[in-house]
Formats: structure tokens, sequence, C-alpha cells
């Protein structure tokens, strides 16, 4: 009952809203996305050959980054292997397409509905169908099922919040977690919570998450060197990089860089705001606050004019982490949940971030844990924990070699979790309960 419910709501939602979103899919650019969510694929277009077919399901950009590090081990494991990805975001399916390659097809998932999922089933023939970071879609999964395909779930992440909304559903959601032949759950807490909702316990493993492989991955050569050639970064001069900073947050970290500045004369200071389209902002900010920059673009083949450089362009952050001596992780000191603070700690480099970190609450605890990671309230806080660190360069010392040790030891998951879908192709399908 439960599920004709779902199936019921579904389609009545679905009808209901069609007359306000159709009209935006009938310029032809747009017309291929509408075809895929209602499940129509052009089976000429789709990889001929290869087995096993695997079907990754990747909700947006984030669950794209855990299938680019799983496809590369899959790669490995099982060569012979056709691979497809479905996202259901815009932003999913073109970051998808650019950093997956052409071996890897790259589709918009079809709409949870019988008639859709049906579709997309017979044209694609999946042997395996792998959800990644808890993307259940339960139309999706009963039907693949039937086909006998194998399910799994990777990356496997529940939150407290999500456990409790997902007990409003117990009888779906629980044979939801059954159909899956095997879950690999992200930490033990995450694999506890898949067994409170109903996943059988001999299904369940702790894998890691998939991104930290990605985190850990560092290019052969060390840009630090170029970047602060770039940059007219003197040897001497400390570097300290706010990066990802939203709204609200240049506005508050001007007073800690201002405290800086007279106890560091020489500080550098590197602001990277998370979207470029809030350079305006910014500008007008440092100029009514009397902060003179240069752009970073405006440095290239020129001289560095003052102390703080704005980035305006696309794709820097990570040199520029490598590059700098104190790091500041943003969005979060204002409500954004923070950012990925391993991408800062793999150069081995403490990092300091602010008490929004929702949306990264494990990379947290783990750095937390590991004594690489620095809670802050305000930028008066940020100004101290640097000050410090200048003050007792053997206590900054260790703090950034536990930053990134704590990255390195949870590289592997990408691996184990290859190695659950490679036993698994072997599986005969499990039973559902």
């Amino acid at each position: 009952m439960s599920y004709l419910l779902y199936q019921f709501i579904g389609w009545f939602l679905l009808l209901a809203a069609a007359p306000f979103f159709l009209p935006s899919y009938l310029p032809k650019p747009r017309r291929e996305e509408l075809r895929q969510r209602l499940g129509l694929h052009n089976p000429d277009r789709l990889p001929q050959g290869g087995k096993p077919r695997l079907w990754l399901h990747a909700a947006s950009v984030g669950e794209v980054q855990a299938a680019r590090a799983l496809i590369e081990e899959i790669k490995r494991l099982l060569p012979e292997a056709t691979m497809i990805v479905s996202t259901v975001t815009r932003q999913g399916r073109n970051v998808a397409r650019q950093q997956l390659g052409d071996s890897t097809y790259c589709i918009f998932a079809p709409l949870d509905l019988g008639l859709f999922a049906a579709r997309a089933l017979r044209t694609i023939r999946p042997d395996l169908y792998v959800c990644l970071e808890t993307e259940l879609w339960p139309t999706i999964l009963r039907q693949a099922e039937a086909r006998n395909c194998k399910l799994a779930l990777l990356n496997g992440r529940l939150s407290e919040r999500s456990q409790r909304r997902y007990r409003l559903i117990g009888g779906l959601i629980e044979k939801t977690l059954r159909r899956f032949a095997a879950i690999g759950a992200i930490g033990p807490a995450d694999a506890e919570r898949f067994r409170n909702l109903g996943a059988p316990a001999d299904r369940v493993t702790i894998t890691g998450n998939a991104k930290y492989d990605l985190a850990a991955a560092q290019p052969a050569e060390n840009p630090a060197a170029r970047y602060r050639a770039e940059l007219q970064l003197p040897a001497a001069a400390p570097v300290w990089v706010a990066g990802s900073t939203h709204s609200g947050e240049e506005a508050q970290l001007i007073g800690a860089y201002r405290t800086l500045k007279r106890e560091l004369p020489g500080l550098i200071w590197i602001v990277a705001p998370r979207h470029l389209r809030r350079l305006p902002e910014i500008e007008a900010l440092f100029r009514a606050q009397g902060v003179s920059f240069d752009r970073m673009s405006a440095i290239a083949g020129q001289v560095r004019l003052h102390d703080v450089i704005l980035v305006d362009t696309m794709g820097e952050l990570a040199g520029l982490y490598a590059a700098a001596d104190y790091i500041f992780c943003g969005g979060s000191l204002v409500e954004r949940g923070g950012h990925n603070l391993f991408e800062a700690a793999v150069w081995g480099r403490p990092v300091l971030y602010g008490p929004s970190m929702k949306d990264f609450a494990e990379a947290k605890a783990l750095l937390e844990e590991a004594g690489g990671g620095f809670p802050v309230a305000n930028a008066a806080e940020i100004a101290s924990r640097i000050l410090d660190w200048a003050a007792k360069p053997e206590e900054y010392a260790a703090a950034a070699e536990k930053a990134r040790a704590a990255v390195l030891n949870q590289q592997g998951a990408a691996k184990r979790q290859a190695q659950l879908l490679r036993a698994l192709v072997a599986m005969p399908r499990p039973t559902t309960g």
C-alpha cells in the first residue's frame, strides 16, 4: 500500500506541475533532457557491448565526485565493464560529462514513476545499479530488481535527521533497503542507521568515503612554488588563504586581516570567493573599507601592488591552498554548511572553519579528532589562532602533520567499494524479504 501511495502522489504532482515546467523544455537544447527524464533513450547512442553494464546514479555534483573516484577503481578491477552515470541536476550532468570522459555515458535520471523507470531500464539493460550517497528511488530499484539487476548502495551516508524522516515511511523504506545486495556505508554511525531502518545487517559494511580518495590525490608536481612565483610572494611572507568565501564572510574577515597585518606586517591575504559573480560586491566592500587589493588575473606579467589578492579565475583554489601557510575554509562563518576541508588539509595545512559545517560534518570530525582541524566562532578567533601558530612554529608543524595524516588515513574507500562491486557481479541475486 505504501508503494501504491508513493506512485499516486508522484503522478499527481507530475500532472499538477506539468503546465508550469513543460514549457521550459520546448527549446531544442532542452528536449534531450526531457526525453531522458521520461525514460526515453536512443539505443544507438548508448555504449554497446561490455559486461557487466553498471549504472551509477549520482544525484548532483557532490555524488559525481564519488562516482569519479569509484569509476577509476572499477576500470582497474573490471576493465571490461560498461558504465552509465545518471544525475538529477543539470549541473551534475555537466560536471559528469566534463570529468568522467568519453568512456562513461552520462544521462539524466528518469522520473521515479513506473512508466518512465521501465522505459529507461528496458533500453539501458544494466546488470548492476549503484546508488551513491543514499539516493533512494523506490520505483527504479523495484523494477531493476524485477529485471534481475543487482543493486548496491555505496558511499552511503545517513544523518540522524534523515533517519527520522525515513521512519515516517518505515514500510516503504525497509522494503527498499532490503532490495540491496550490498550497502557500503561511509562510517559506523551511518551503517547502524541503515540497519535500524531495516537493512539486513549482513549486507551492510563500512567502506569509507570515496570522495576522500580524490582529495588525497595530489598532482605529481606541487604547485606551491609556481603560485608563489606567479603572485610574487616573498619566501618569508606568511600567506593566509580564505577559500570558498560567501556573502557576509569577507566583511568579517577584514577585521581579522587588519589584526594580523599589525602583528605580521609581511602577511599576504588571498581571498577566493566561492562564486565569481560576487566579485563586484567584494570589490565594492574592499573599497568602502579602505582595503587595497589586486585582482589575481592582473598580477600575471605585471607587478603585484598590494598585499590583498582577490582571486577572479576558476580552478585556482587547490594550488593556492598548497602555497598557503594559513587556511580558512569559507561557507562556515555564515549559514552555508561549509566546504570540503580535506582539499586544504591534503597539503599538510591545519584548517580553520566557522560553526556552520553541517554539509561536511564528517570531514570536520575526522580532522578535529586527528588534531588538524580547528573550529573558530568568529574572525577574532581566526586572527588569534594564526598569531598563536606564528609564535609557536613547533605546534603549527605538528598540527600540519596531523591534518595531512587525517586525509591519508581515509584513502582506499573507492578501492574497497570497487572490490565490493566485483564480488557482487559474481554473486547470485539476493532474495528480498
